[in-house]
């Protein structure tokens, strides 16, 4: 016989580790901030790029002439 599934699963809560949820959970809170999915956009948004982007273009178009 199969397993029921749960009718919602927390994603979020399955994927990360206790302590980083738990960061999260902090995080929401300092800030204001409902979901987890928001919160997680706002944290990779500043991880990624920073307050200023920190993540350089390609260099693909660059020619040491």
């Amino acid at each position: 016989m199969a397993k029921r599934r749960a009718e919602y699963r927390n994603e979020v809560k399955t994927r990360l580790r206790d302590p980083s949820y738990l960061a999260l959970q902090k995080y929401k809170l300092l800030y204001g901030i409902d979901s987890d999915s928001a919160a997680l956009a706002r944290i990779a948004d500043q991880a990624l790029l920073g307050v200023v982007g920190s993540i350089p273009d390609l260099l693909t178009s660059i020619s040491d002439d």
